[in-house]
């Protein structure tokens, strides 16, 4: 059996946005696309995305996914089963959703769902062996606390940014180049951090100098053009293939009767997440290097934290799918070598 798909050459990068239990219609776009690649590839299993993609990256659950596909090595069927468990487990309120201060959601639930998945998942040989031979990890594994540094693993970039300056850069912790400061992050700390949302989770303070991360989203929901920057530093001078895979946030409406605070900060949200699709399809209009899918109609009334929702989003998710085909299927074809992106225009 082939364990690898048979690619050309250019380095594929994966981008995944933020958007709370959205996240889930991106996780569907994904499997269809990996189940395509095995069928296009004659294999006998569905891929692994970190078999196919060098680099992966996202902000807020997209980047919790991204840690989950990259640094994980997570099957896609795996993180869309884990992926629906955090979301039932950690997007419920502590308290009724007409007074949501910040921090109404439980950090602590989060947390533990998080590491939860990191013990299920581990990559240390002693646990792998472990689910091979006698069962799962998930109350065995020593290792919940493991480096978010892992040189072995795909490429992983997830976006935070700094609580001090929310309208600075956004910061990227990789799995590969990583600053002193942030050398000692743990996995799910990383996760934490591209994920606390200052609407409703409480920040949480990373790296040797305890520095205060809240949730790219505000600003960065839509990471791809950081990713893109961040995969020309590690493919210097290469064409490209881009995946980027959004979350419907176009036509989000946030939770009602929620304070004026959290409205204004998901508007932010969905603004950040529309105006970097844009540019990015007029730079790369006609390359074949840049695709974006997203399951824009349908989930007009499901907020970032509907975690009750869920069949409804996968409903929706299916419904795009059929109706994409041939865009998923000429996407799967460029990916697969069936036929090449188009040359850069030097001149463009």
């Amino acid at each position: 059996m082939d364990s690898v798909v048979p690619t050309f050459q250019l380095p594929k990068i994966l981008s995944l946005d933020g958007g709370g239990v959205r996240c889930l219609s991106s996780l569907l776009i994904l499997e269809n696309i990996m189940e395509r690649i095995r069928d296009v590839a004659n294999l006998a299993e569905i891929p692994r995305p970190c078999e196919i993609f060098d680099l992966i990256g996202g902000s807020g659950a997209g980047g919790i996914i991204a840690i989950m596909l990259g640094r994980l090595g997570m099957s896609i069927g795996d993180c869309i089963e884990a992926y629906k468990n955090l979301a039932e487990t950690a997007f419920n309120p502590k308290r009724p959703r007409f007074i949501l201060p910040s921090g109404a959601f439980s950090a602590a639930r989060l947390e533990h769902s998080i590491k939860q998945t990191i013990r299920e998942n581990c990559l240390e040989s002693t646990c792998v062996e472990q689910r091979k031979t006698s069962g799962p990890t998930t109350h065995t594994c020593p290792h919940e606390d493991v480096s978010f540094h892992d040189i072995s693993c795909t490429k992983t970039a997830i976006l935070a940014i700094t609580k001090a300056n929310v309208e600075t850069l956004p910061t990227l912790f990789t799995t590969y180049d990583t600053s002193s400061s942030l050398s000692g992050s743990k996995v799910w700390e990383v996760a934490r951090a591209t994920s606390a949302d200052v609407a409703f989770f409480k920040p949480i303070r990373v790296g040797r100098d305890q520095i205060e991360f809240v949730d790219a989203s505000f600003g960065y929901s839509n990471p791809c053009e950081d990713i893109i920057i961040e995969a020309e530093k590690q493919f210097p001078g290469q064409q490209m293939v881009i995946l980027s895979i959004g979350t419907g946030l176009g036509d989000v409406v946030p939770i009602g009767d929620t304070k004026d605070s959290a409205i204004a900060a998901l508007k932010d949200v969905i603004a950040s997440s529309k105006a970097p699709a844009l540019r990015l399809e007029k730079k790369y209009k006609n390359t074949g290097e840049y695709y974006r899918f997203s399951v824009e109609n349908g989930l007009r009334d499901i907020s970032l934290l509907d975690s009750d929702k869920m069949s409804t989003i996968s409903a929706h998710a299916r419904n795009y799918l059929i109706e994409n085909e041939d865009e998923i299927r000429d996407f799967v074809e460029v990916l697969t070598n069936r036929v090449p992106p188009a040359p850069t225009n030097p001149g463009g």
